[in-house]
């Protein structure tokens, strides 16, 4: 035991020496902590089918390209700008047939609308208009119809499909209307919270195949926390190859010899080594839980405990695998080349960068190899309240270490001389 307490003395030293360690132990957890703060964006994308809102628009003169090949361009002029108009918006967009843009910054007449409409058809993709007169609820809380218009620019069969959606949408309002008694405060009391109930509705944890659907959200969260374990995995991978270093270093000067001539076991050896993996991966994640309350809010998905925990397991497998490569390899320079290697690599395997869940299937099974896939698998599933997240993350990491402790054992056997 004194053998394994003063080589663990000794490599310390040789590591706080190191500038290039400190550099990365120091920096790159606070970076990755700068990461969470990324702003994704809350408007839907066009890719995201479980979250649809209304996009406004500041100028209505701009024009609307985006592509869609599925749902109707609609462009709404809201010049009520009241609770009643923003739930018909609302109700549109969410029905997933049509991306609805909204201009609402001042009163346009219908006719300006019109010719708005007539000479914008050239130049962006809107199929049809949706204009919301001024007094639209006053005039349905008289008892009226809104008096709204609906105007068709581009020839397109979805055309009566909009017509039809909008009438069942104005005929539920009417009649919610004379449900409250042609009251203003209790309709948009009842209005407020039938959207709230819908825009707030998560998709929680819907099984396909080995994947979980996210609301648009999750998505975000996920990704930002692809993006901090990425940078992370490089301070991980680097730090091991300083430990692998100390490892070859000892080998090339015949340290070896004097080690196990002293009658420490190579499991001490070993230990030690495993003991600098877990000191560093410590310090790392102990600086990531001083940096991220101060740089960012810690609420991006899951507890902060947890995601320390997740970093912490996976700092313990990136950074014994380095140690593993570089003993193997038995030069720091080839490593150092072989890691970086690894980490470009792995992270996009992972889907650290971009989800792989519409990947091939060979992918997504391949994935499950790499430690970092297990981050983001773990994360996903504490967004969407699965149990069990701990247990399975624990044992995955666990059989990580097993297997890499071994690879470190018969790195250091191969390369041992004789003594």
């Amino acid at each position: 035991m004194n053998g394994f307490v003063t080589m663990v003395k000794t490599n310390l030293k040789l590591l706080l020496r190191n500038k290039g360690y400190l550099a990365l132990v120091l920096l790159l957890p606070i970076l990755s902590a700068g990461l969470l703060s990324l702003q994704l964006g809350g408007e839907v994308s066009m890719k995201d089918d479980t979250s649809y809102v209304v996009q406004t628009i500041e100028d209505r003169a701009d024009s609307i390209t985006s592509i869609e090949n599925t749902k109707l361009m609609v462009k709404l002029y809201d010049n009520s700008n009241t609770e009643t108009s923003d739930y018909l918006a609302q109700e549109l967009a969410g029905s997933g047939l049509f991306r609805v843009f909204r201009y609402n910054q001042e009163v346009v007449d219908l006719s300006t609308a019109r010719q708005e409409s007539i000479d914008g058809a050239g130049k962006s993709n809107i199929g049809a208009v949706v204009y919301i007169p001024k007094d639209f609820e006053a005039d349905l809380l008289a008892g009226g119809t809104g008096k709204l218009s609906l105007l068709e620019i581009k020839s397109d069969g979805r055309n009566a499909l909009l017509n039809s959606n909008v009438n069942t949408y104005l005929n539920f309002i009417m009649k919610a209307t004379e449900t409250t008694g042609y009251d203003k405060t209790a309709l948009d009391a009842m209005l407020s919270e039938l959207k709230e109930s819908k825009l707030n509705k998560k998709i929680e944890a819907v099984e396909i195949g080995n994947s979980l659907t996210l609301t648009s959200q999750q998505n975000h969260q996920s990704t930002r926390i692809g993006y901090s374990i990425a940078v992370l995995t490089m301070g991980f991978l680097f730090c091991g190859v300083f430990i692998a270093d100390i490892i070859v270093r000892e080998r090339n000067n015949q340290v070896y010899n004097r080690i196990f001539l002293s009658k420490a076991s190579i499991l001490n050896y070993v230990l030690s080594k495993m003991a600098m993996i877990l000191l560093t991966v410590g310090i790392q994640t102990t600086i990531l839980a001083m940096a991220t309350p101060l740089l960012v809010s810690t609420d991006f998905g899951i507890p902060f405990p947890s995601y320390l925990f997740l970093v912490f397991g996976l700092g313990l497998c990136i950074s014994t695998l380095s140690v593993v490569i570089g003993t193997l390899v038995g030069n720091t320079m080839n490593a150092t080349y072989a890691v970086f290697a690894i980490w470009i690599v792995s992270n996009i395997m992972a889907g650290l960068y971009f989800p792989i869940t519409s990947a091939a299937q060979w992918w997504v099974k391949a994935s499950l190899l790499i430690p970092q896939r297990w981050v983001i698998v773990a994360s996903e599933m504490l967004m969407t309240g699965e149990t069990g997240v701990y247990a399975m993350y624990g044992l995955i990491v666990g059989c990580y270490l097993l297997i890499l402790m071994a690879g470190t054992s018969i790195g250091i056997m191969v390369g041992k001389k004789d003594y």
